[in-house]
């Protein structure tokens, strides 16, 4: 990712406003993706990779949401935050200031910037962008391109305006990321869908202590939930762990530290990680290719084998969640009650135990959109249903929807597993799987 800045000359480069003294021509590529390029509507047509516009209302708004663009995960209407808040933060048509910006939005994983792009609707407006992008870009490279812009754009101004509000805000941020304490409350807020300093602080100290007893990253998953939602969770795990007395064996440090060696200095995304560290893990505890029924399941666990059946008397939790014991086991509150969201749950437990299995460490199983949640997701489906075995014994990659709920029941999974499965490996398309989920 990066910008491309072609100053525009000012007749007068000592007087002006901040946005007539950054006035230039500027592009935006994120990898081999021109990212602005238009078709001007207004001269003779041409398709064109920069626009004229001025990058001081760019770089005022990269460094104003600088901690939610770089933590807070992409929207979810389920955690109680509001789309407009959301995109104000993440949506680059909110630099506004009268410039024609393209569809963009950026949302993170925690280890990734994802950017969103989508061509304009009609041909209304002065440029018409004809670009459509879904693609991801490692956290240090996005950070390196906004400093690259703000700095080019402060440079800018060196000769003329020293004390601007970007020169401020800006210098507050890298304060900010360089102080571990004052970056990880920033952190926090981000994640909860908080501009900086404007989170509660009781929640804020809550979430500190939880950090002490139960790990950094746990809490930071949790702080993805969103605002209300977090605070309501946390209740709702502290209840249900001292209560329950359900609990598996994670598996062996030995596993554990194989995982780590095949991630480490790996650039694959968190889904390959996950598949990866399946079919690991699989080998390493002996388990043959095909079906992992519960009897098997439960005897690796150490753990009953209606511990994974259907449990009408299931504590309600809006999410999984474990608890690692020194003795290598965790209590476990699954928050599911059929059989196979009890299974998937289950095998993604498993996977943050090979993420973060310390002691006294939660390990939190969430919709969100991180890193860790992919890891898990990616680990369970390839885990409890081997996409190999899964395509071998359906001896198609084109199956029907009655053919994926037949292996549904073979590799004890559901069927909107199956459906998946098949997507992420280009079998099917996204749409067909979006219409199946609002079936069910």
């Amino acid at each position: 990712m990066r910008f491309e800045i072609d100053w525009l000359a000012h007749q007068h480069k000592s007087v002006g406003s901040e946005e007539l003294l950054t006035r230039c021509r500027m592009a935006l590529q994120f990898r081999s993706h021109p990212l602005f390029r238009h078709e001007n509507q207004l001269g003779e047509h041409q398709v064109r990779d920069a626009i004229n516009v001025s990058a001081y209302p760019l770089a005022l708004w990269f460094a104003a949401n600088w901690w939610r663009l770089r933590w807070e995960p992409g929207f979810n209407p389920n955690d109680g935050r509001e789309l407009h808040d959301w995109e104000m933060t993440h949506h680059l048509a909110a630099a506004g200031e009268g410039y024609a910006w393209p569809d963009l939005t950026f949302a993170s994983d925690g280890e990734s910037i994802q950017a969103g792009l989508k061509p304009s609707r009609g041909n209304t407006g002065p440029v018409r962008y004809i670009e459509r992008l879904d693609a991801w870009v490692p956290a240090n490279e996005y950070e390196a391109a906004v400093d690259q812009l703000v700095n080019q754009t402060l440079e800018r101004l060196s000769n003329s305006k020293e004390h601007t509000h970007l020169h401020e805000l800006w210098q507050t941020v890298c304060e900010e990321r360089k102080t571990p304490t004052i970056a990880l409350q920033r952190q926090l807020e981000a994640r909860l869908g908080y501009d900086s300093e404007e989170a509660p602080g009781s929640l804020l100290a809550l979430l500190t202590d939880l950090i002490a007893a139960h790990g950094e990253g746990a809490v930071q998953e949790l702080a993805c939930l969103g605002r209300d939602r977090t605070e309501k969770t946390i209740e709702s795990v502290e209840a249900c762990l001292s209560g329950t007395a359900d609990s598996l064996k994670l598996p062996l440090k030995s596993v554990r530290r194989t995982v780590e060696l095949l991630s480490d200095g790996n650039p694959s995304q968190p889904w390959e990680k996950g598949h990866d560290a399946a079919n690991t893990v699989r080998s390493q505890l002996g388990v043959d290719k095909g079906p992992l029924n519960n009897r098997k399941l439960a005897e690796l666990l150490e753990t009953p084998p209606q511990f994974l059946e259907h449990s009408q008397t299931a504590q309600r939790l809006p999410i999984g969640i474990g608890e690692v014991a020194d003795n290598g086991r965790a209590k476990v509150a699954l928050g599911k009650k059929r059989k196979d969201a009890r299974r998937f749950m289950t095998a993604r437990l498993i996977a943050d135990g090979i993420y973060a299995g310390e002691t006294g460490n939660w390990l939190p199983c969430t919709d969100a959109t991180t890193v860790r949640q992919k890891f898990q997701r990616a680990f369970a489906q390839e885990f409890l249903c081997p996409y190999n075995d899964l395509v071998e014994w359906m001896d198609t990659t084109s199956p029907d929807e009655e053919l994926m709920e037949v292996a549904a029941e073979h590799f004890e999974v559901s069927p909107l597993l199956i459906n998946t499965v098949m997507v992420n490996h280009g079998h099917i398309p996204r749409s067909e799987l979006e219409a199946f989920q609002q079936a069910v």
